[in-house]
């Protein structure tokens, strides 16, 4: 057969870009872990070893919201990982939302810390490991105000004509604690009184507040956007790295103390691998690269040997002895509902 020089080029480049497929095919085959995590916990570096170690490559996605990922959850997303806060795991169990934990996988929670060892939403960790723990509490921008702040009624009782600079959490469950902290009143109380109060003082604070969302706040308080927002602990001090203004507080009234673990949702393809993952994020040397990447308070009792002297000093991680810490739990289904019409009205 004769080829002409034009034809061999073509057959030649064809021939090429077959090749290149089958490696490429070759590249992206293999086991694959689809996580759906918190923006702050997508460690590409633990992950990408994880991979090596495993031969697993992990596939991230973001959430902003335990609200957004009981959503995603709910609309049949299939994930292999998530990572919950403890008061939503009643709420995903109620929705047969998660599968029972490997047997070998539970017993992990005997080297818990003792301070955060049996949650009540989950006391056998037949469901959740827990993997880092903190408290929501008033990030501050020194800078931008002078005030000395103290409690939770500075935030949100600001003074009239205050141009706005607050930053307010999208999380309604979270919101709504801090609201009931701030007024005295107990969490998930669905009594007329409490929630026309808890409506007042939000209706009330809303025109001083700059921005609702957890999508991007970290940036926001990192380039001093907010004079003040209601923030997750680690957060804070992850932002703090480049900002130094910043402040992190512990309000007179009290702060929520929060737990965020790993489950395996009910519909995961891969729950093999899912478990592999869980047992490589709790050992302890890896958890605690974890925590320096994220911010947050390890669980695991052994991970403070490898923590670096900043993260062990840093005020975020250490809450004071005199602070009031209010558990965060998952309030009954009509308290939901009623916290939720409240949530909607704030944002019309």
């Amino acid at each position: 057969m004769n080829i002409k020089p034009s034809g061999l080029i073509a057959i030649i480049l064809v021939l090429g870009l077959l090749a290149g497929g089958v490696f490429m095919a070759a590249q992206n085959s293999g086991p694959k872990l689809y996580v759906y995590t918190w923006d702050t916990y997508a460690d590409n570096d633990l992950f990408k070893k994880f991979q090596k170690e495993t031969g697993i490559k992990v596939i991230t996605e973001i959430y902003s919201s335990n609200d957004a990922l009981l959503a995603k959850l709910k609309s049949g997303a299939r994930y292999d990982i998530v990572v919950p806060s403890g008061n939503y795991i009643p709420l995903l169990l109620e929705e047969n939302l998660l599968q029972s934990l490997p047997a070998d996988i539970s017993t992990l929670g005997e080297k818990l810390a003792d301070t955060i060892k049996e949650p009540v939403y989950d006391p056998g960790y037949k469901y959740a490991m827990p993997l880092f723990y903190g408290t929501t509490g008033i990030a501050v921008n020194t800078k931008m105000v002078s005030e000395n702040i103290t409690s939770w009624s500075q935030f949100f009782d600001r003074p009239n004509g205050e141009t706005p600079s607050l930053g307010v959490l999208d999380d309604t469950s979270t919101v709504m604690a801090l609201a009931s902290i701030a007024l005295g009143r107990k969490n998930c109380d669905g009594s007329d009184d409490t929630l026309k109060a808890l409506q007042d003082l939000l209706v009330g604070q809303k025109p001083q507040v700059k921005v609702y969302g957890s999508t991007g706040y970290f940036e926001r308080m990192a380039a001093g956007e907010v004079g003040m927002q209601m923030a997750w602990s680690g957060d804070v001090y992850t932002a703090r790295q480049e900002n130094p203004d910043l402040k992190y507080i512990y309000p007179v009234e009290g702060v929520e103390l929060w737990m965020d673990s790993l489950a395996i949702p009910a519909n995961a393809q891969n729950t093999e691998a899912a478990a592999k993952f869980i047992a490589f994020v709790m050992d302890p040397k890896n958890q605690a690269a974890y925590a320096e990447f994220s911010g947050q308070i390890p669980t695991h009792k052994d991970t403070v040997t490898y923590l670096s002297d900043d993260i062990r000093s840093a005020p975020e991680f250490n809450i004071p002895e005199t602070a009031h810490t209010y558990v965060s739990f998952a309030c009954p289904a009509e308290v939901v509902q009623a916290y939720g019409r409240i949530w909607e009205s704030l944002l019309r």
